[in-house]
């Protein structure tokens, strides 16, 4: 096909023509981009900063309330029924704290705000401490607990991330308590082998996970007892967090269950490595340079 020169010409401006507005708005497209980004940061800036100040808003006069209803049990010791209530207050409030503990984290999850902190851990006094927080819970429900170590550990400190470890082992006792018979038991035990791996196993013998249920049990807002009439509480967030959390910390966690013969929940993690500006105590880990240790061997 003959082209003259003149229609050759103009076909080529057209085209350079089409290709600066092709570009220019491609240019608009790419500054649009970039400016939602911007605006997407800022506002993942001001969600951090929004969810540390609210947490540390609710958690001071939280840890007041706690401290003070605990010194009032003391200071009212001889008087049953204010005592009663000054336990009651301080259950609570150690109820709210742990579930505004557990929606924090989500949250700090969603947000991929979550890093691994590792300080040097006295595993029976960290557990003992999470035991003591849920004493009141298995009392109204007339559930024992018992803490028991296989082996010789009851001495044993390794290093691994504090806060994420106790937000795990309270949601499974939490889980463990409320899905027990009335009247029953529920044994947490832990071992630490020769390379500083923690093996921690809650138990209950109450309804028990069908085997079908017992990989959605991890999805988050998922409760197998559902509808208005439910028998247990909660929110469906507390073994979705444990499992991103052991995730996080690479560590694994696995269940044995079977309808009416309980549960057992088995929680592996691997020590971490601390860095020189993180050598130092988790707050329960301390507990043990102070307590006189023949306390926490009792019950």
């Amino acid at each position: 096909m003959n082209i003259t020169d003149d229609a050759l010409i103009k076909e080529l401006s057209n085209r350079f023509a089409n290709s600066r507005k092709a570009f220019h708005d491609l240019s608009v497209v790419n500054r649009k981009l970039l400016e939602m980004n911007e605006r997407l940061e800022r506002s993942e800036s001001l969600k951090t900063n929004f969810l540390s100040n609210i947490r540390n808003e609710i958690n001071n006069p939280l840890n007041a309330i706690m401290g003070l209803a605990g010194q009032l049990a003391l200071i009212v010791s001889d008087n049953k029924e204010v005592k009663a209530l000054a336990s009651l207050i301080g259950s609570e409030a150690n109820h709210l704290d742990f579930q505004l503990r557990n929606i924090f984290m989500a949250a700090e999850l969603e947000a991929g705000e979550t890093h691994p902190h590792c300080v040097k851990v006295h595993v029976e006094s960290a557990l003992r401490e999470v035991v003591d927080l849920f004493m009141h819970t298995a009392v109204k429900k007339n559930v024992s607990l018992s803490l028991n170590s296989n082996g010789d550990n009851t001495d044993a400190v390794v290093v691994i991330d504090f806060e994420k470890f106790h937000i795990v082992i309270s949601n499974l006792l939490s889980n463990a308590i409320e899905y027990s018979n009335e009247g029953g038991t529920v044994e947490i035990s832990y071992s630490v082998a020769g390379d500083g791996c923690l093996e921690v196993t809650v138990q209950d013998h109450g309804v028990g996970i069908a085997l079908d249920d017992q990989e959605r049990i991890f999805d988050r807002f998922v409760q197998l007892d559902t509808g208005t009439t439910r028998s247990h509480l909660g929110h469906g967030l507390g073994l979705s967090i444990s499992k991103a959390m052991i995730d996080l910390m690479q560590g694994s966690i696995r269940l044995v269950s079977a309808p009416g013969e309980g549960t057992k929940f088995i929680v592996a993690i691997p020590p971490c490595s601390i860095l020189d500006d993180q050598d130092s105590l988790a707050e329960a880990g301390n507990l043990f340079l102070f307590d006189d240790m023949s306390e926490a061997k009792e019950q």
